[in-house]
């Protein structure tokens, strides 16, 4: 009885270092490491291409160079190796950047070819949580994959929260008929299309509000539903739709008219303005 106790007992005891010991080590991400054919090609490209920087190679070996993927990560190159490059889009080095349609635009100026993950040129990848990714190779074959991140993603939404605050805007000012804060949000050189179907610029852009309050008698108020943005950089392309409501003294709905709206935003020097928009009836 004494004996089988004692095994108890070390079992326990042996499961209980095993189990702290299991708890004791953490693995982290260190760096990636590429064969490659010719060293300088390869460093050449990903200094050109990607913009990383060129680090110490703590091996000293001769065939290996080393490159900073950012926060103490690294990408090894190895030159020295005598088995086949293999090459799988599944297998890909992946980086994140804030401005994905500059890496875009730097692409197409070095003339490097990239695609989307089925293989569609020039295109861009939008990811199910909406991040957004293009894939392209270097001079070995390896794919790499370059992606706006949750960073990307958060700046987007900051940004498209922000237009969408200014589009609340908007439909204030109409509404208490404040012309100068409502031109305000309008670019010197916009151009609009409202349901009046008179195309006009900046001068005119607010005679729709100024026949709506001519023709329509009551009190206004309205109804707001967000649709979709898309951000590209400094431009913003916002699509929702407004029911325009009249009630009369006793509160009755005199008219009550649904509309679909389209405006472009674009970041200037003195913040973000109407470039372009478009209404019409639902």
């Amino acid at each position: 009885m004494v004996k089988f106790i004692r095994m108890i007992f070390i079992l326990l005891l042996t499961k209980g270092l095993y189990a702290q010991t299991a708890d004791n080590f953490q693995c982290n991400f260190n760096h990636m490491a590429f064969p490659v054919k010719n060293l300088q090609t390869s460093v050449d490209f990903y200094t050109r291409v990607l913009n990383l920087k060129e680090i110490t190679n703590r091996t000293q070996n001769p065939n290996i160079r080393w490159l900073s993927l950012g926060d103490d990560k690294e990408l090894h190159l190895i030159s020295n190796t005598n088995n086949p490059l293999g090459v799988s889009k599944a297998l890909h080095l992946a980086l994140s950047t804030s401005n994905i349609h500059t890496v875009v635009a730097h692409l197409k100026s070095l003339n490097v070819a990239f695609s989307d993950w089925v293989g569609i040129q020039n295109s861009v990848n939008t990811r199910a949580d909406g991040v957004k990714q293009i894939y392209f190779q270097d001079p070995d074959g390896h794919w790499i994959e370059v992606n706006n991140g949750y960073v990307g993603m958060a700046r987007e939404m900051n940004v498209k929260d922000t237009i969408w605050k200014l589009e609340e805007k908007y439909w204030l000012y109409v509404k208490n008929k404040d012309f100068t804060n409502y031109l305000n949000l309008w670019d010197d050189n916009c151009i609009g299309y409202p349901s009046t179907n008179i195309i006009g610029g900046k001068a005119n852009i607010s005679d729709w509000i100024t026949d709506m309050y001519k023709t329509n008698k009551g009190t206004f108020s309205y109804q707001l539903i967000r649709k979709e943005e898309n951000v590209f950089d400094n431009i913003v392309i916002v699509l929702y739709d407004a029911t325009a409501i009249w009630k009369g003294s006793n509160g009755e709905i005199l008219s009550k008219n649904q509309y679909k709206l389209n405006h472009t935003w674009k970041k200037t020097e003195i913040g973000w303005r109407i470039i372009g928009g478009m209404g019409g009836k639902k």
